[in-house]
């Protein structure tokens, strides 16, 4: 799959809330930065259950618009509008995915 599917998958995962499809594009030992910090805000998939499960279960109007995405090498370059996720209504966000060995490794947001 390319980069650029996986992400697509990724992306449709968490639109429909389907937790396995969404969590299934990430590596076991994914980390979740924000630009440009070094160390990871979440690491690994145990995290990213946690986290991304009380995302889906506490935001029922959740919705995400993909505004743009490039492509370069193994890094996918998003730019979204995510709104009601939570108690954030509405941000816009850059997200730099990284892809090794037909996974994300890594996720880098700029907002």
């Amino acid at each position: 799959m390319t980069p650029e599917k996986l992400i697509q998958k990724q992306f449709e995962g968490f639109v429909e809330r389907d937790l396995d499809k969404f969590l299934s594009c990430y590596k076991e030992d994914v980390g979740l930065y924000h630009f440009p910090e070094n160390e990871p805000f979440l690491q690994g998939m145990e995290a990213m259950r946690i986290n991304y499960t009380d995302v889906f279960d506490n935001s029922p109007n959740l919705n995400v618009q993909l505004i743009s995405r490039m492509v370069f090498k193994n890094k996918v370059i998003d730019r979204e509008i995510i709104t009601n996720r939570k108690e954030v209504k509405y941000r816009e966000i850059v997200v730099i995915y990284e892809v090794e060995d037909g996974l994300i490794s890594a996720v880098r947001y700029i907002s």
